[in-house]
């Protein structure tokens, strides 16, 4: 174990600094979830229709082809107009297409007339709050077929997956630190017991 401790304390200390300010972000932007610190709380169908009452600029726009997929067809349109974000989900019918799309900060709302090629925009700024959550909540379960269609949340999703795997490296190397440092075995092993016993009773509770 010695010559091997080292190298898992290396391990530990650095993937530890990686994934610090992902913590930060997560941690921050849970608290606020599940406390409702602030108005999070978003009707993406109401907002997304508001842009008829609420036009900040109308802009011309090339018409798609018809034989692509409707994901395609909604990012061909925004590029179009100059717009970068996520496409959150796509409403509407042949006639009309709504498109609300997100980035850290901004809101950004399309009404785009598949008749006339006229796409009528609504953007709304966000505070860092919301940035915090977006951030948590992004790309997020939801929407499946279309999530993910940015590629800065294709980014930042890699980018989530590489922090988990850090944090697993992490708490590995934790309990193997903790096991070699005989005069902490007997706190590290009651922290851990609360840790074990505190996961056991969510499930319970949840399963119940």
């Amino acid at each position: 174990m010695k010559k091997y401790y080292k190298i898992i304390k290396d391990i530990h200390l650095h993937a530890g600094l990686f994934i610090s300010p992902f913590i930060i972000v997560f941690s921050i932007s849970a608290l606020i979830l599940n406390h409702d610190f602030i108005d999070w709380q978003e009707d993406w169908q109401k907002w997304s229709f508001s842009v008829e009452e609420k036009i900040d600029e109308t802009v011309r726009f090339n018409l798609p082809s018809p034989n692509i997929t409707k994901i395609d067809y909604a990012k061909d349109i925004i590029k179009q107009l100059n717009i970068k974000g996520e496409i959150s989900n796509i409403f509407g019918d042949s006639i009309t297409m709504y498109i609300p799309v997100t980035k850290p900060g901004y809101r950004i709302s399309i009404k785009a007339d598949l008749i006339s090629g006229i796409a009528y925009i609504h953007s709304e700024k966000t505070n860092f709050w919301k940035k915090l959550i977006w951030l948590h909540k992004m790309p997020g379960p939801h929407n499946t077929n279309i999530r993910g269609n940015w590629v800065f949340t294709k980014f930042w999703s890699s980018v989530v997956d590489f922090s988990v795997i850090c944090l697993f490296l992490s708490s590995i190397t934790g309990v193997l630190l903790w096991y070699y440092l005989k005069n902490e075995r007997y706190i590290g092993l009651i922290a851990l017991l609360i840790g074990f016993l505190s996961i056991v009773s969510l499930v319970i509770g949840l399963t119940v």
